[in-house]
């Protein structure tokens, strides 16, 4: 499955395409992407190759992008947040854009300052 298709699935395809005309993402989160697409089998240069194609900005994670996310990261509890997911929320605040994410969680964090979308129905 390549990239497009496998973030299509994972979102919703309308809401993909949105994402992608005026998509960011971290470092960080490129990471954790590259390396789930190689941990599914796909090849490394090709899953970069993929991701590549769609476009999207990666920021640098920086010590401002970190102290925000530190943030995030000591109110971890009871949101069940990764130091991955708080680079995500770190990024969504710098930039005041809104944050697409699957975990319903996010959106009840006290004190974000930027509005989450959940890019996943809820299943029954």
């Amino acid at each position: 499955m390549g990239t497009r298709a496998w973030c299509a699935t994972s979102c919703g395809a309308g809401q993909l395409e949105d994402a992608l005309e005026h998509g960011v993402l971290s470092a960080v989160t490129f990471t954790e992407v590259l390396g789930k697409l190689v941990g599914k089998g796909v090849p490394a240069d090709q899953a970069e190759a993929d991701l590549d194609e769609l476009g999207l900005e990666v920021v640098d994670y920086d010590r401002e992008l970190a102290k925000v996310a530190a943030y995030f990261y000591a109110r971890r509890n009871p949101y069940n947040l990764s130091l991955g997911a708080c680079a995500v929320l770190a990024l969504g605040e710098h930039l005041g854009l809104p944050i697409l994410t699957g975990e319903q969680a996010w959106a009840k964090l006290p004190g974000l300052r930027v509005k989450v979308r959940l890019i996943r129905k809820v299943m029954p």
